[in-house]
């Protein structure tokens, strides 16, 4: 049951459509017919400790293939007083769960939520809904390109912007795989493999309107034991996300 103010864990019939609508298209940007023009971001909210989450968690490992498609997982802790606590989870990420939730999902926190583009939500394993998502076109005037370059110390980001909308960059330290023993609860005996598991949130400072650079030091990934990072360039702030105005991501964190 969902309710406007409980989290909750979708039902074994809902997950068995998720799973049928992955099975019926066979990628998420291949299923478009084109590459989309922007990177399509998809925060996926999972849990340890639901029984739904392996097939968003699954799913999430086939699109960290595709192309101009960007899925990062985050793992919250809602479930964790169900008798297992998630060993990837965060309250940073719990409260970005949260937060999403009270600006574009009433106030309807639940496993596996996927965020499209910072706009919209769906369930994490429902590939038709997430296809349907990423072509809502978003506010063009202010998206915003990101380039990023290897340089001497770390990576240099080029951001070019020509909207005014307050945003931040974020940086998103990754772990592009990371295997989990469940040992109790709903999964219990279960061993799960993650997709660009988020580490860290850092804000960078406010995304200025035209062309700047932003430099991030080996240093800011090494202390999470990141091996690759996302950089976000998102309306609003940590604390009230708002829709993703440009992405890039590096598959490799190493200096």
């Amino acid at each position: 049951m969902m309710t406007s103010d409980r989290p909750f864990c979708l039902s074994r019939r809902a997950f068995g459509r998720g799973m049928a609508a992955a099975c019926l298209l066979p990628g998420l940007a291949r299923a478009q017919g084109a590459a989309p023009a922007r990177v399509t971001l998809i925060e996926l909210f999972t849990s340890q400790g639901c029984s739904s989450c392996p097939a968003a968690d699954a799913l999430m490992l086939k699109l960290a293939s595709e192309p101009n498609v960007l899925p990062l997982t985050f793992a919250t802790e809602i479930w964790d007083y169900l008798g297992w606590k998630d060993t990837l989870a965060k309250p940073a990420f719990t409260r970005r769960h949260k937060a999403y939730a009270a600006g574009i999902a009433n106030k309807r926190v639940y496993t596996p939520q996927a965020i499209v583009n910072g706009r919209a939500h769906c369930v994490g394993s429902d590939l038709s809904a997430l296809t349907r998502l990423q072509r809502y076109p978003g506010n063009s005037a202010e998206l915003a390109s990101v380039t990023l370059t290897k340089a001497d110390a770390g990576w240099k980001a080029t951001i070019a912007r020509a909207g005014s909308l307050p945003a931040r960059v974020i940086l998103m330290p990754v772990s592009l795989r990371q295997s989990v023993e469940i040992r109790r609860g709903e999964n219990m005996g279960k061993t799960i493999t993650y997709a660009n598991v988020v580490r860290d949130l850092v804000d960078l400072g406010p995304a200025p309107t035209g062309n700047a650079t932003v430099a991030i030091a080996p240093e800011m990934l090494a202390r999470v034991e990141a091996d690759a990072f996302a950089l976000v360039v998102q309306a609003g702030s940590l604390e009230a996300p708002g829709e993703v105005l440009g992405a890039a991501f590096s598959a490799s964190a190493q200096s």
